[in-house]
């Protein structure tokens, strides 16, 4: 008895780490913070975008791992994008106020099936919880910046 509950605990163990289809999330302004590229700044006097280094980026509220946590539980592969078989990465832009708040939320690139719809939701979701806002010379900055989430049925 003692072999059949360790032979089924090992397949069901085996069973569980088999990767589903699934969506990957890779925030593109984590890469590029490490190769020094910068976020867009609003500047309201002149009423455009700029990119410049900032002092310090946006970070979600309970720390960006945690946002990102709340996404990856949120996402669920569209059954349409499934049966379609369609995969790719869905960016999404993000602009986050001086207060801290997401005040846009735009899908740049599709993958369609229902990945825009989720990937959106998801963001959403995690970003009712604020983000310390990007700050430049000592003070808050509405920024916008790019999301990749990842479509894919490996």
């Amino acid at each position: 008895m003692k072999k059949i509950t360790t032979t089924f605990v090992l397949v069901l163990a085996m069973l569980c780490s088999i990767p589903m289809s699934q969506a990957s999330i890779n925030p593109i302004e984590e890469m590029a913070i490490s190769d020094g590229t910068t976020y867009e700044v609003y500047d309201a006097a002149k009423k455009k975008w700029a990119k410049i280094k900032l002092d310090r980026n946006p970070e979600a509220n309970g720390g960006d791992e945690n946002f990102w946590n709340i996404v990856y539980s949120q996402i669920v592969y569209p059954d349409r994008a499934q049966r379609a078989k369609l995969e790719g990465d869905v960016i999404l832009t993000m602009t986050i106020s001086e207060k801290g708040q997401l005040v846009e939320l735009k899908v740049k690139q599709e993958v369609g099936g229902g990945c825009e719809e989720e990937a959106f939701n998801a963001i959403k979701l995690a970003s009712t919880n604020r983000f310390i806002p990007a700050m430049l010379d000592g003070k808050p900055v509405k920024v916008r910046y790019d999301v990749s989430i990842n479509f894919s049925m490996q």
